[in-house]
């Protein structure tokens, strides 16, 4: 055994759990907890002392839970008497890492995570961005409250040097992720339909407009944040692992830690929620589940699957940039800085950028007509050339020539030589798209598409070139309906000419 370090606990009686590399110290007398992350590289509490949130069973299931066990009739006379369970009381025995047994009352309680507690309690983004992160057990929860804290702070025209230090977090998490091997390539963020979504949102609105700083204190006093109460509205957890844990940031609202309790029979875990107007804890309310109880949600299936809260730049794109371009109105400068800081920080990590991105930031200085700046985006290969980006100078250079061009340019560059022709001859250069076919041996383009646009010109002595050209090089045209068809406008329009 080595000593490696200390930590402050500023109390005399403690008692300590650890779940999910986070370490929760008890102080027993002030009924709090005082949370250490153990992988961050401060050695000071990720928050001011939170007390506990007791999450009981629901009353529904109260007859199933007492024929299983004689003993809940105790529990249940407490419940109907007193309406609400005592904390920390001298029958709380605690086990290693994340139990507690309550012996007056029967239950085993569980410590759980309550992400959006910890998300709505603090306006330092990069720290709270930085502790979901780190989050295993609950990685597909983390990874949608930072995908709504990115969101939000983008929203809200925050400074785009925080701003830039948020998706900094973001990006170098997926990189970290993607060298370990715990980011499953292809895996997608599904939109949140649960009804807790807007909860995430408004919780994460809530925090980040906490203007001043929070300060973390070095010395809390035994009663710090007891008297400060609030309600924290989460979705109940069902979890098997041991490594799960609920800790808040305390920002003038005191939010709490988690408390589920656990039946003996089987380890089946249920959490219900806590509301109120004070910090003391609710009633336990009994539920286990019976033997035709409902398998688990399908959501909850998905969340499974997900094992890391790393957030891809595809993700960003599809639920942060793209969202937030819906929602901004005006100047698109403020949003096209953004996306620019997040381009700087994957190519320093080396990652590959979705051309949706891209393309994003074309339209978005299109729309201000900030033209030679995406010209200069363009030219410095800010802008990496792929076909989706080119399609989109084309589409959004109608009204600058050239923007069109450079989307021209980039097809060349890209060898997509077929789309290259078609545009030509859309453009009225026919005869230039076909010296080009030519000289790059494009043979899948129809040759009705140049026949009709040298037809449309009213030009004859075109028509009759683009017709010499594919009796040249199309061994069989002759005998082709179009040859025929243009053949004939051909000579009417020799005929009129005359």
């Amino acid at each position: 055994m080595y000593f490696q370090g200390s930590l402050p606990v500023y109390s005399n009686k403690i008692v300590v759990s650890v779940v999910d590399n986070v370490l929760l110290v008890h102080q027993v007398d002030a009924k709090v907890v005082i949370i250490y992350d153990i992988f961050a590289d401060s050695q000071a509490p990720v928050s001011a002392p939170l007390p506990l949130l007791v999450r009981g069973f629901s009353r529904a299931n109260a007859a199933a839970f007492q024929l299983m066990d004689q003993n809940v009739e105790g529990l249940e006379g407490k419940e109907s008497n007193h309406g609400e369970t005592v904390i920390y009381t001298d029958e709380w025995i605690f086990l290693v890492p994340d139990l507690i047994c309550d012996i007056a009352n029967g239950v085993l309680w569980k410590i759980h995570l309550d992400l959006e507690a910890i998300s709505s309690s603090s306006s330092e983004v990069q720290t709270i961005l930085e502790f979901l992160q780190r989050r295993k057990l609950e990685a597909n929860k983390a990874k949608q409250l930072c995908l709504a804290m990115a969101r939000t702070i983008i929203l809200e025209r925050r400074p785009v040097t925080m701003v830039s230090r948020a998706i900094d977090v973001l990006v170098n998490c997926f990189s970290f992720s993607i060298k370990t091997g715990r980011h499953h390539t292809g895996s997608k963020v599904e939109r949140s339909s649960t009804t807790s979504d807007s909860n995430v949102n408004s919780a994460i609105a809530e925090s980040i407009s906490q203007a001043d700083t929070s300060e973390k204190s070095s010395k809390q006093e035994s009663g710090s944040g007891m008297h400060d109460k609030s309600i924290v509205k989460s979705s109940s957890c069902t979890s098997d692992s041991e490594d799960n844990v609920s800790f808040a940031k305390n920002r003038g609202k005191s939010k709490n830690v988690d408390l589920s309790s656990s039946e003996q029979n089987g380890g089946n875990l249920v959490g219900t929620d806590i509301s109120g107007a004070e910090a003391q804890p609710s009633v336990v309310r009994p539920r286990i589940p019976g033997p035709g109880s409902t398998p688990l949600r399908t959501d909850e299936q998905q969340e499974s699957l997900v094992t890391s809260a790393a957030i891809s730049p595809d993700d960003l794109c599809s639920f942060v940039f793209a969202p937030v371009e819906e929602e901004m109105a005006g100047d698109a400068s403020y949003l096209v800085a953004i996306i620019v800081e997040f381009l700087r920080s994957a190519n320093l990590e080396r990652l590959k950028v979705p051309p949706s991105i891209y393309v994003l930031m074309i339209q978005l200085l299109a729309r201000n007509e900030n033209y030679a700046e995406l010209g200069l985006l363009i030219l410095n290969k800010i802008i990496e050339p792929s076909r989706e980006v080119a399609m989109q100078l084309l589409a959004s250079g109608r009204q600058n020539f050239q923007t069109r061009k450079l989307g021209l340019d980039i097809l060349r560059e890209l060898a997509l030589h077929h789309d290259y022709v078609l545009l030509l001859v859309q453009d009225g250069y026919y005869l230039e798209a076909l010296r080009y076919a030519r000289k790059t041996k494009v043979n899948t383009v129809q040759p009705s598409l140049f026949l009709e646009a040298a037809y449309a010109s009213n030009d004859s002595q075109h028509l009759a070139a683009v017709l010499r050209f594919f009796l040249d090089f199309i061994p069989g045209f002759k005998s082709t309906n179009d040859h025929q068809t243009y053949s004939r406008y051909l000579a009417e329009m020799n005929t009129v000419t005359a």
